[in-house]
């Protein structure tokens, strides 16, 4: 048996507990995620009569009646929106046209944001804009959590913007939609 000074003992615990905790994702990286998106609690997946690709496109300026807000799916506007960084609340109906065309839509609440924060949201969502991703940022105050990711029926609510976490929902949902960009996808406003 190895005798070690208590010294050295408490030293080498400290390395190793370093060692374990970086090769774990612990420790406390801000705004850093280890979980997988799809093992995220608070995840919400819909797999229903609303994400089938039979849904309705409405007729006009007709409203749609949403089970949540902001939507997943559902009926929805014959016309997508264009995507981009919008600085007022789009029409949900046109929204969802362009989730079924694989957008994935990032929903903040302005007052409980910073504005740093709405400035990181804005750069990690230009880049997606950049790189040709379908992407809708908007504001609306009725999130039940400062930020809500959006696409083809699932959503996620983020109580702090957590930049991997945005990018591992855009990896695993844009184009997962039942009309994928190839069909057609919405245009980017630019």
């Amino acid at each position: 048996m190895i005798r070690l000074s208590p010294r050295l003992a408490v030293a080498t615990i400290a390395v190793m507990l370093a060692f374990a905790l970086s090769a774990c994702g612990g420790g406390s990286s801000e705004g850093q995620t280890s979980i997988d998106i799809r093992d995220r609690p608070e995840l919400e997946i819909y797999d229903n009569e609303h994400t089938t690709d039979q849904q309705i496109h409405l007729i006009g300026n007709q409203p749609a009646d949403y089970t949540v807000f902001p939507p997943y799916g559902e009926e929805h506007s014959p016309i997508p929106l264009a995507c981009g960084i919008y600085s007022s609340t789009p029409l949900f109906e046109m929204v969802v046209h362009a989730m079924e065309h694989g957008a994935v839509v990032l929903w903040y609440t302005p007052t409980e944001l910073s504005a740093g924060d709405i400035v990181a949201i804005t750069e990690v969502m230009s880049k997606h804009l950049n790189d040709n991703d379908y992407a809708i940022q908007a504001p609306y105050g009725g999130l039940d959590a400062p930020i809500m990711l959006v696409a083809w029926g699932v959503r996620l609510p983020l109580s702090e913007v957590d930049k991997p976490a945005i990018e591992q929902f855009f990896d695993e949902f844009h184009d997962d939609a039942p009309e994928p960009i190839a069909a057609g996808g919405c245009s980017t406003a630019r």
